[in-house]
């Protein structure tokens, strides 16, 4: 698949960790969302300019993972998770998987590896925020 255009590469860099970097910075989860939200929203705009099949990718994976997580903080279990719906532990994860994702767009092309890496942690994480993620995180099958 062909590079992205570079100023598109570039300015996905930049606000990619931009987000991650006020991710970081910010405290609840309804924050971390809205920073972590610049990633399917950006991909979004850019594919608009040029078609991209990576960012479609990290388009569908960000934007599932924030509906999901948000319905989690929305609709708390008593499946392991506290009364706001996540954990300390699972805000740093999603910290360290903004992290990876612009981290994966720093270079002069995207970091397919990494990103496909961060993409899939993203899903283990949301795939956490459900039922049967909560079950077998519980079991200790998946991790935080």
């Amino acid at each position: 698949m062909p590079a992205l255009p570079d100023q598109i590469h570039n300015h996905l860099a930049s606000e990619f960790r931009a987000a991650a970097s006020r991710m970081a910075e910010t405290e609840d989860i309804a924050g971390k969302l809205y920073y972590f939200s610049v990633f399917y929203g950006e991909a979004g705009r850019q594919l608009n300019m040029h078609w991209d099949a990576d960012l479609a990718l990290l388009f569908i994976v960000v934007q599932a993972a924030c509906a999901q997580i948000t319905n989690r903080v929305k609709l708390p279990t008593s499946a392991g998770f506290p009364p706001d719906g996540v954990s300390e532990e699972f805000l740093r994860a999603i910290d360290e998987a903004s992290d990876e994702l612009a981290a994966a767009f720093e270079g002069t092309a995207i970091d397919i590896p990494r990103l496909y890496a961060a993409l899939a942690r993203t899903a283990e994480l949301t795939y956490i925020t459900t039922g049967n993620g909560a079950y077998l995180y519980q079991k200790g099958m998946v991790k935080l």
